[in-house]
C-alpha cells in the first residue's frame, strides 16, 4: 500500500533560486521530463532571479520522505479561489513536474483560502499531459501551436521531405544571398557567413548582439526587446553563460560582411535542443536571414545532435510548420476543486463573451485547430482505392495485429460490409504524408444509423493506424471530418485494447471534436504468455488434462483412420475449408450469417503463411476444426467447432492440444490468444486475463445523442450510490 500523499507550499526568495530543493527540482526534471532544458534549475534559477520580485511559491508533494511531484505558483490567486502558474513570458513550458495520473486534491486543500480552480499554464502534453487527471474535473483550452524536427537520418533526407514551395524559395534566398557575397566560413572567427558561438566566455557579447539585433526592429520600436539593461537582458546573459560552462548553450549567426543578419539562441540538454529566440535584420529582408539562418541551423543540429529532436516553442504559423516534422498543441488546463464549480466558472466565462466578444476573437477552438493544422482529410469509399502510401501504413499495424491490416479490412467489407452496409476509410494527410488511417462501418440497423469502427462480432481487435509520434490534437481534422458527414446521435468504436495508445488518442481526439465518449467493458481475453516448450507446458497443466490427453490420443489411434492433422499450404486449403464447414454444420454452433467470411479468411490465412488450420479425422470424416492465426509471435485461437457425435472423444482438446505444440515448438510464439469471451474451459489452457473495451461518442448536440448521454450518466452515478450503500457480504446471507 502507498504511502499517504502530503503536500507542502514553501515561499522562495526570488535571489536564491530554488535553494535546498534545487537537487529534488532537477531530479524530478530528469525523471518525469526527460532532463527538458526549460525545466533545469539552471533555467529555472535565473527566471525566478530576475521575474520572481512580487514572489513565488513552490509547491511540493511528499510521499514517505519522497519528493514526488513539485510546481511553481503565484503567490496570490489572481482572481477569486483561482490560483495558476508563475510564469513569466519567457518560459515557454508550465514549471509543473507531476507524475502521471497524480491526485492533486491535497494541493488545492492547502492553498490558502478556498482554492476552487488551479490554472496549470502552457502544458506540454508530449511531456506531461494534465488533461486527465484521476478524481477531478479538468478543462483544457489550446493556447499555441507548437512544432518539432525529428534530427533522425541525415539533413538531406529531412530536406526532400519539405513541401516543394518551401524548398523552391529557400534556393531562391541563398543565390541572392550568395550573389552579394555571403561567406561561407563555418565556426566560431572564420570570417564572414554563419558563426556558431560555444563558449561562456563569448556568450554576453552574443547575447549583446541578438540584443543589439532585436532591438533595431519592430520589438525595438514597440519597447519589447531585450536589453542589457533590462531584465529579460540580464536573465538571457546568466542563462547562455551559466548553461554553455556545462556546454548546454549555442548561438547561431548569419553575417553578411559586417552586418549581423540573423541570430538564434538554443539550449541543447542531451538529445534535446531548445529553439529560444530568434531575430533578424528588417533592413534585410530580401535575404530572408532569419529562414536562411534556420536552414543552416538544422543542418549542423543534424549533425551535432544526430537522432535528437529541435523543439520551437512557438506559436507556429503555417510558413514555420511548412520546416517541422510534427507538431502540437500547448495547453491552458484548469483543474477544478469540484465538478459544480467547473461549470459555475464556465458559465460565467460564456456570460463574459456574450456582453464582450471583442475580446473572445482570439479564442481558439475545434475549428481554429482543423484550420491551423494544415492537415487535409480524404474520404475513400474502398480500401481498394487507397493510395500506396495509406495501404503502406496500414501494413505496418499490420504487424502489431492482423486484423489491423489492409488484408483484413478488404475481407471484412466484401463479405461483411456489403449490401446496405458501408466501409469507409479516412486518411489523414500533412505536407503530403499520411498521419492516419480510420476505417470506419456504416450500416442501418433496427436501432437506426450506426457508424463507427469497421468491424462487427468477427472482429477480435480493433484499432486506427497512426504514424509514430502523433498527439491527439493531430487527429481532430478527421474527427471533425467523421462528423460532419455523418451527423450521428452516436459513433461507436469496438473492441479495442483500452491500455492502447490508440484508445487513448481516439478518446482524446473524439472529446476535442466536442463529442462526449464514454469507455465500456466489451469483453474479457484469455491468453498465454509462453515461457517454455510444449513439455515444460504441459508439465504445468493440471493432471485431468494431462490425463485426457493420453486417454483420447490412444482412444483416437484405436479409431479406423482416427488420426490428428495441421493445415497450413494454400495447395491443401479447399480441402481444409470443406473438413471445417462440415465439422462446423455437425457442431452446436449458429450457422454462420456471413457465408462467405470464413472461407476466405482461411484462403487469406494460407495465402500469407499464417494458417494453422487443425483437424481430426476418423476415416473420412472430419470430427473436430480448429481455425489458428500465427503472425507477428503471436497465435490467435479463431474458430473451434467438433461434431457433438463424437464428444466421448474429445476430439476438441486433442486438436487444441496438438496446435499447441505446433504453435510453440515449431512456430516459437510468445503468446496465444483465445481472443472473446470468458469461457470457463479457457482457463485450463490460459494463463492471463485481460479485457477489451469499447468507446461510445455521444454528439450532445443530437436529442438521441444527449438521452444517450443522460442514460448513462445516471445509470453510472446509481451504480456508484449502490455500490456505496452496498451492505458488507458477511451481512447479506442474513
Amino acid at each position: 500500500m502507498k504511502p499517504p500523499t502530503t503536500w507542502n507550499l514553501v515561499d522562495l526568495q526570488p535571489q536564491d533560486g530554488l535553494g535546498p530543493h534545487r537537487a529534488d527540482w532537477d531530479r524530478l526534471n530528469d525523471q518525469l521530463m526527460g532532463a527538458h532544458p526549460l525545466l533545469a534549475s539552471s533555467f529555472v534559477e535565473p527566471l525566478l532571479r530576475q521575474f520572481g520580485e512580487t514572489g513565488v511559491v513552490l509547491a511540493m508533494a511528499d510521499q514517505g520522505g519522497h519528493v514526488i511531484a513539485m510546481l511553481l505558483l503565484n503567490p496570490q490567486p489572481r482572481a477569486l479561489g483561482v490560483w495558476s502558474s508563475f510564469l513569466p513570458s519567457q518560459m515557454q513550458i508550465g514549471p509543473t513536474l507531476l507524475p502521471p495520473k497524480l491526485d492533486i486534491g491535497g494541493l488545492l486543500a492547502v492553498l490558502p483560502g478556498y482554492a476552487a480552480e488551479l490554472d496549470l499554464l502552457c502544458n506540454d502534453p508530449h511531456f506531461c499531459d494534465l488533461r486527465d487527471l484521476p478524481g477531478r474535473s479538468v478543462e483544457s483550452m489550446p493556447h499555441a501551436l507548437t512544432m518539432s524536427v525529428n534530427l533522425r537520418g541525415g539533413f538531406d533526407d529531412y530536406w526532400a521531405q519539405r513541401p516543394r514551395k518551401l524548398i523552391q524559395n529557400m534556393r531562391r534566398y541563398l543565390r541572392r544571398l550568395q550573389g552579394e557575397g555571403e561567406g561561407e566560413g563555418q565556426g566560431q572567427g572564420q570570417g564572414d557567413g554563419f558563426r556558431i558561438v560555444t563558449a561562456a566566455a563569448d556568450m554576453d557579447a552574443a547575447v549583446a548582439r541578438y540584443a543589439a539585433l532585436e532591438g533595431s526592429g519592430w520589438k525595438g520600436r514597440e519597447g519589447t526587446a531585450i536589453t542589457s539593461s533590462n531584465a529579460q537582458g540580464r536573465f538571457y546573459a546568466e542563462l547562455m553563460r551559466t548553461c554553455a560552462t556545462q556546454g548546454q548553450a549555442l548561438v547561431y549567426e548569419l553575417w553578411h560582411g559586417q552586418d549581423l543578419l540573423a541570430s538564434r539562441m538554443l539550449l541543447i540538454r542531451g538529445n534535446m535542443v531548445v529553439m529560444l529566440k530568434t531575430a533578424f535584420h528588417e533592413a534585410f529582408d530580401r535575404f530572408a536571414p532569419g529562414r536562411v539562418l534556420l536552414l543552416r541551423t538544422l543542418e549542423d543540429l543534424f549533425k551535432r545532435v544526430p537522432d535528437g529532436v529541435v523543439e520551437f516553442y512557438t506559436n507556429a504559423e503555417a510558413d514555420l510548420l511548412a520546416w517541422s516534422t510534427s507538431q502540437r498543441w500547448i495547453n491552458h488546463v484548469s483543474i477544478y476543486r469540484h465538478t459544480g464549480l467547473r461549470l459555475c466558472y464556465d458559465g460565467l466565462r460564456r456570460l463574459g463573451r456574450a456582453w464582450a466578444p471583442h475580446k473572445d476573437k482570439h479564442r481558439v477552438d475545434a475549428n481554429v485547430m482543423v484550420e491551423r493544422s494544415g492537415a487535409t482529410v480524404e474520404r475513400i469509399d474502398s480500401v481498394r482505392e487507397l493510395p500506396p502510401d495509406a495501404i503502406a501504413l496500414l501494413d505496418r499495424n499490420e504487424q502489431v495485429y492482423i486484423e489491423f491490416g489492409a488484408d483484413w479490412f478488404e475481407l471484412l467489407s466484401d463479405t461483411v460490409f456489403r449490401d446496405g452496409a458501408k466501409s469507409i476509410f479516412y486518411v489523414l494527410r500533412r505536407q503530403g504524408h499520411v498521419l492516419a488511417v480510420l476505417p470506419v462501418g456504416v450500416q442501418q440497423t433496427a436501432a437506426g444509423h450506426q457508424v463507427g469502427a469497421l468491424a462487427n462480432y468477427y472482429t477480435t481487435l480493433y484499432a486506427l493506424a497512426v504514424d509514430e509520434g502523433l498527439d491527439a490534437d493531430d487527429l481532430l481534422p478527421m474527427m471533425m471530418a467523421l462528423r460532419r458527414d455523418h451527423r450521428a446521435s452516436a459513433y461507436r468504436f469496438w473492441p479495442m485494447d483500452p491500455q492502447s495508445r490508440d484508445f487513448k488518442l481516439l478518446r482524446a481526439s473524439l472529446r476535442q471534436a466536442g463529442l462526449k465518449p464514454r469507455g465500456y467493458f466489451a469483453f474479457g481475453n484469455w491468453y498465454l504468455q509462453v515461457d517454455s516448450d510444449w513439455a515444460g507446458y504441459l508439465k504445468n497443466r493440471s493432471g485431468q488434462l494431462r490425463s485426457t490427453i493420453k486417454r483420447m490420443t490412444k482412444r483416437l489411434a484405436a479409431e479406423d483412420g482416427g488420426r490428428l492433422e495441421i493445415i497450413r499450404d494454400e495447395a491443401d486449403v479447399e480441402r481444409g475449408i470443406a473438413a471445417y464447414e462440415a465439422v462446423y454444420g455437425a457442431s452446436w454452433k449458429v450457422a454462420e450469417p456471413y457465408v462467405e467470411f470464413i472461407p476466405g479468411l482461411i484462403r487469406l490465412c494460407a495465402r500469407r503463411g499464417w494458417l494453422r488450420l487443425g483437424l481430426a479425422w476418423i476415416g473420412d470424416k472430419p470430427i473436430a476444426a480448429q481455425l489458428w492465426i500465427v503472425q507477428g509471435g503471436r497465435a490467435n485461437i479463431y474458430k473451434v467447432a467438433y461434431d457433438e457425435a463424437y464428444k466421448a472423444i474429445a476430439p476438441g482438446t486433442l486438436v487444441t492440444a496438438l496446435l499447441l505444440e505446433e504453435v510453440i515448438d515449431r512456430d516459437q510464439v510468445a503468446e496465444v490468444d483465445y481472443l472473446i469471451g470468458d469461457d470457463a474451459y479457457k482457463k485450463t489452457w490460459m494463463s492471463h486475463r485481460r479485457e477489451r473495451f469499447g468507446l461510445v461518442a455521444y454528439d450532445p448536440l443530437t436529442a438521441r445523442g444527449l438521452a444517450g448521454l443522460t442514460r448513462q450518466a445516471v445509470g453510472g452515478a446509481w451504480r456508484r450510490l449502490r455500490q456505496k450503500f452496498k451492505p458488507p457480504a458477511e451481512n447479506l446471507a442474513g
